[in-house]
């Protein structure tokens, strides 16, 4: 599959693929890509079913991996490529580092770990809101914005569904494609290791967030199972919304850490 994708900064500088969580798009992560592009070639795809990207019937992890590694391929890069993945960006990431450990220089995983979360309520809540919501009554998007915001209330959501909201001739339409989203969503929340207990020997930062609950303490002895050069670094009163939280303080860790002599 080919993917949509923006560039932010110079060719000749490292490649950094920065991949984006559930809901989110490339253009989610342009604030924290421009940071970066004073010191990387920042490439920022968007996944299958997610932003300007091919809609397709699966969406599971071996397929999201599949376009990443073949991503990676057309982009021809002469060097190994820096890989940062957010949430379900960062699994796909995990699961590709597992099957293809050479295929990195080094890697960052953003507030999640490699297990099955149980409770994905607020994922399903989104889900739910979108396949119900009528856009077809809409007209002006600022009448959408306000019935969002009456109905949600959570802003930080309110902000995911904005920006998957899109305008066509025939009316207002959703950038993700919904249902397929739904239907994936417990494999998306869960962790199928593969086979043989692989681990990755590379290099890999571990980002969360202070207040975000995506990463507890008790989670470093299985992430140190498959990434034993695992390193861990929280952000100051940020969210799982990293991105959003805390932009200028990710941009700085990321930075050090993918510069930073071996």
């Amino acid at each position: 599959m080919e993917l949509f994708f923006r560039k932010e900064g110079h060719p000749a500088l490292p490649p950094l693929i920065l991949l984006h969580g559930l809901w989110g798009a490339s253009d989610n992560w342009l604030p924290v890509a421009r940071l970066l592009s004073e010191h990387f070639f920042v490439l920022l795809p968007d996944c299958r079913n997610h932003g300007h990207s091919p809609h397709a019937p699966e969406n599971n992890y071996p397929a999201l991996v599949k376009d990443l590694e073949e991503f990676i391929d057309q982009l021809h890069l002469p060097v190994k490529p820096f890989l940062a993945g957010h949430s379900m960006g960062g699994k796909v990431i995990m699961h590709l580092l597992l099957r293809s450990p050479r295929i990195a220089a080094k890697a960052a995983i953003l507030d999640i770990c490699p297990k099955t979360y149980p409770s994905m309520e607020e994922h399903c809540r989104l889900a739910t809101f979108m396949t119900r919501f009528p856009l077809s009554h809409y007209h002006r998007r600022e009448e959408i914005h306000r019935h969002i915001r009456q109905c949600l209330g959570n802003e930080k959501e309110c902000q995911i569904l904005f920006k998957n909201l899109y305008k066509t001739v025939s009316g207002f339409k959703w950038k993700t494609n919904t249902e397929v989203l739904q239907k994936y969503l417990p494999e998306l929340a869960s962790w199928l290791p593969p086979a043989g207990q692989p681990s990755y020997p590379g290099p890999i930062l571990f980002v969360k967030g202070e207040v975000s609950p995506y990463i507890q303490p008790q989670d470093d002895k299985i992430i140190l199972s498959y990434f034993p050069k695992a390193r861990f670094s929280t952000l100051a009163s940020a969210s799982h919304w990293l991105h959003t939280d805390q932009p200028m303080l990710l941009s700085q860790t990321l930075s050090r850490f993918f510069l930073e002599e071996p």
